[in-house]
């Protein structure tokens, strides 16, 4: 998984490199379908090709109302499809879930990103 940037923290937001990386896999699932961009728009319930484009592109995710029309449209696994967003989107419930050592995986999403006021966490790299 891409390193977390200090805009995730605390905050919900996602990160631009995680982003990027749904829109791949997007993307990737929705070419080996043979589908163009406005196919899955439609498909999903969306007015206009550019949605899909922005998230493909990491400017925007998966609405989550959208995530069960998306992994049908794809033809993916309801549950893995909404496991893969998950990873992507909120890294922390992710790991609480599905990591083996959630206290071990969550340090490392962590790992030398600065806490609120900006400094360093104990034990971690300084930049």
């Amino acid at each position: 998984m891409p390193a977390i940037t200090k805009p995730m923290l605390g905050r919900g937001d996602v990160s631009r490199e995680q982003k990027v990386e749904l829109g791949k896999y997007i993307r990737d699932l929705r070419e080996a379908r043979g589908m163009t961009q406005a196919d899955l728009a439609k498909a999903v319930g969306m007015n206009y090709y550019t949605g899909i484009s922005a998230i493909e592109v990491g400017r925007n995710v998966v609405p989550p109302e959208r995530v069960l029309a998306f992994a049908e449209a794809l033809g993916v696994n309801y549950k893995t499809f909404a496991r893969k967003v998950l990873q992507f989107t909120n890294p922390w419930v992710y790991v609480a879930l599905y990591a083996d050592d959630p206290k071990a995986a969550t340090a490392a999403l962590t790992e030398g990103v600065p806490d609120r006021l900006g400094v360093p966490r104990k034990g971690r790299k300084q930049n």
